[in-house]
């Protein structure tokens, strides 16, 4: 259940802060007061793609929070992503910012958007506008049966054989080559892979001779220089070296280091330097002598490497990628080479593949055909509650080609008066009528759905008098076992709510914000009268509505 709605910085909503209640909550207010802002942020917590035209003019980012409580499922399944849920407790929360990013935690914990969506969806269903629209499209349907029916490890089982047939399909085509373009493509990776293969690289090769090429071309250099530091270091015919001036001081510090511990420091100091200099000028000396000059080494150390040069312009930026590219073209090569046989594989998992998809979605399609007769006798009886007493509705389950969603063609029809055929509800000419359609389907699912709220934005576009009052009584239904908040203009739905909140946008200089607040009795009646008509007569009216709630 949502329990609490923070917003800021939203549009023209500056800081809102909501504390929803079981039962039915209303939203109302003057066009423009800022409904839609309220829904445009409900949905940025359950994931949608926020822009940020949404932030507030002179603010850098926008902000929105949501606390719900959820059952164990919901909250086992947060842990499994890693998020903890103390008290089941779920704490969602959405930034946008102006240089575009988006920002989404739950319990403090950053996800994808992906991730967001998925938690989401098991917390609210919001039907708008665009749920209508879903409603006219036929393709759609078949969404919806699956929600009721619940065919989820039908469904999964038949897309996971659907995928594997797309794949198996996707290989054999890549097989089924013409023999001029097998030739052209097999001297094509057959050069290359002998190209590379012949090369004989090793990864770090490249740096390794770079490295022999730089003392290759200073190989003189590093000769005298090497000879000049381990004459001055340890053996120089024309003076005392560094080993010998230490050598002496060494002789001399013996004499007198065990006077007193700072000579002795002093000592060991000295002798550890001799010994590193005679290590030093030993060092220096065998490396110098290691390095001559070699032409011909050099020669072959500036064309190996112009090999490797040629080699990552042609196959990568790299040795291991170069090498990477040779075992992908081999086993091009040996799919080509063996595509024949191949072929005939892949062929024979094809045909074993697809007779499993036929039994999966014969099972899919029963499960749907079940579930159907169902779900008519459901939503007829909703239809007949909500005003609608001759409609009849039909779920027609009929065969198509196979694809991700199964081999059934879904498709609701209807008939909203006495001897009229049934129809696509595409040919509804009423949106009240569709709206009441719309609301009998969610009303029947909410039976099965684990989503504890439901949010209805202008569920009663397009209907009036009794048929506005029967989709009161329908919503106020639906509120017992769930908790369901409404935007209305109507004041049959503003009166059968347990609560009811008023949305106000106040104007101030140039900027315009929106502010929100829970009617108290009178409140309530001051605003159904204003919705009514206004004035003392609609007030009036107002109080006798609300005492037959």
């Amino acid at each position: 259940m949502l329990e609490q709605l923070k917003i800021k910085n939203v549009a023209v909503i500056d800081s809102l802060e909501i504390s929803f209640k079981d039962g039915v909550s209303v939203l109302t207010g003057e066009t423009g007061a800022g409904k839609s802002i309220i829904i445009d942020s409900i949905n940025m917590i359950l994931g949608s793609r926020a822009s940020k035209e949404l932030i507030r003019h002179g603010a850098e980012r926008a902000d929105v929070q949501a606390v719900f409580t959820v059952d164990s499922s919901t909250a086992a399944e947060l842990d499994e992503n890693g998020i903890d849920s103390e008290d089941n407790t779920v704490i969602i929360s959405r930034r946008i910012t102006r240089d575009g990013k988006s920002t989404a935690r739950i319990n403090g914990t950053i996800v994808t958007l992906n991730t967001l969506r998925d938690i989401a969806d098991r917390l609210i269903n919001i039907h708008g506008q665009h749920d209508s629209q879903a409603l006219l499209n036929p393709a759609k349907h078949i969404t919806f049966l699956d929600d009721y029916a619940d065919t989820d490890a039908e469904l999964a089982a038949y897309k996971a054989l659907y995928s594997k047939s797309r794949e198996i399909t996707r290989e054999l085509n890549g097989l089924m080559m013409n023999e001029q373009e097998k030739l052209q493509k097999t001297d094509l990776l057959s050069y290359q892979v002998n190209e590379i293969d012949s090369a004989k690289l090793t990864p770090g090769e490249e740096e390794e001779l770079s490295e022999q090429l730089t003392l290759l071309e200073n190989a003189e250099k590093i000769n005298i220089c090497a000879e000049k530091a381990y004459s001055s270091l340890y053996d120089n015919p024309e003076s005392m070296s560094a080993y010998d001036l230490i050598s002496t001081a060494v002789e001399s510090m013996s004499e007198i280091s065990e006077l007193s511990s700072e000579l002795s420091t002093a000592y060991d100091t000295l002798t550890s330097a001799m010994y590193s200099i005679e290590d030093a000028a030993r060092e220096i000396r065998e490396f110098g002598s290691s390095i001559e000059f070699d032409e011909q080494a050099l020669d072959e150390t500036e064309e190996r490497l112009d090999l490797i040069r040629r080699l990552k312009r042609k196959y990568g930026g790299s040795i291991t990628e170069i090498l990477e590219f040779g075992k992908r073209a081999q086993a091009e090569l040996d799919s080509i080479t063996h595509g024949s046989e191949r072929a005939d594989s892949l062929r024979a998992e094809l045909e074993a593949v697809n007779a499993d998809i036929k039994r999966a979605a014969g099972i899919l399609t029963e499960a749907r055909k079940k579930a159907a007769r169902s779900l008519e006798s459901e939503i007829e009886s909703a239809l007949h509650e909500l005003n609608m007493e001759k409609a009849v509705f039909s779920v027609n389950v009929g065969p198509q080609k196979y694809s991700s969603s199964g081999a059934d063609l879904v498709e609701f029809m209807i008939a909203t008066n006495p001897g009229e055929d049934l129809k696509p509800l595409v040919r509804i000419a009423s949106g009240g009528e569709l709206s009441r359609v719309m609301l009998a389907i969610k009303s029947v699912l909410a039976q099965t759905d684990s989503v504890d709220t439901l949010i209805f934005d202008e569920i009663d576009t397009g209907v009036s008098g009794a048929a506005a009052q029967k989709i009161a009584d329908k919503l106020k239904e639906i509120g017992r076992t769930k908790q369901v908040i409404c935007i209305t203009h109507l004041p049959q739905l503003a009166s059968a709510a347990d609560n009811h909140f008023l949305i106000v946008k106040n104007i101030d200089g140039e900027l315009a914000s929106t502010t929100l607040r829970e009617l108290d009795y009178e409140g309530r009646v001051h605003e159904l009268g204003r919705i009514i008509g206004g004035g003392e007569a609609a007030e009036e009216y107002a109080r006798e509505i609300l005492k037959k709630k």
